[in-house]
């Protein structure tokens, strides 16, 4: 915006000086007011940008407040995620825990066996001593058997010729 400048059109000669001061006092207050509303140009334009910072603060700060609450449902899923995990981290712990110990007893109770069987084994190795000896005993009896057959009928003779001469010596 240009700026008129009123100046006298006619001065006398005697104010020559007061017309001369004037007119510097006239161009400094021209400047001064061009000046002036340079400064109002600018401050007006710094009001905008003001007025426009606010408005971005604001949009910035919904953002914020929206994307805080969205990282706090994520914090609340992640605690649940990890509570439901640390749950299940248990229970299979415990599971383990089980499985081991049944692992454990089933390693003891099979360790258990091996020394048994090693037991039958080595009885098993020292039986063909033991049939040895039983088929000895089984001949040794079926000897005995044999004999006593034969003493039962020797007997059986005896005994007949006792009743016999009972018979005969009874008159």
């Amino acid at each position: 915006m240009d700026k008129t400048v009123k100046i006298r059109a006619y001065t006398d000669p005697a104010s020559g000086q007061q017309a001369s001061k004037q007119k510097e006092q006239d161009i400094e207050l021209a400047a001064r007011e061009a000046q002036l509303e340079d400064e109002r140009k600018k401050s007006l334009e710094q009001l905008k940008t003001i007025v426009q910072l606010r408005e971005s603060l604001k949009q910035e700060q919904a953002r914020t407040a929206e994307a805080s609450k969205r990282v706090n449902e994520l914090e609340s899923g992640l605690k649940q995620v990890t509570a439901s995990s640390a749950s299940e981290l248990a229970r299979k712990d415990a599971q383990l825990e089980a499985e081991m110990k049944r692992a454990v007893d089933a390693e003891n109770k099979c360790k258990e066996l091996q020394a048994q069987l090693k037991q039958e084994q080595d009885k098993l190795s020292n039986m063909p001593d033991h049939s040895r000896l039983l088929e000895a005993k089984d001949k040794e009896l079926a000897d005995l058997k044999a004999r006593l057959q034969d003493m039962g009928g020797v007997l059986s003779k005896i005994i007949s010729i006792a009743e016999a001469a009972k018979l005969v010596g009874k008159p």
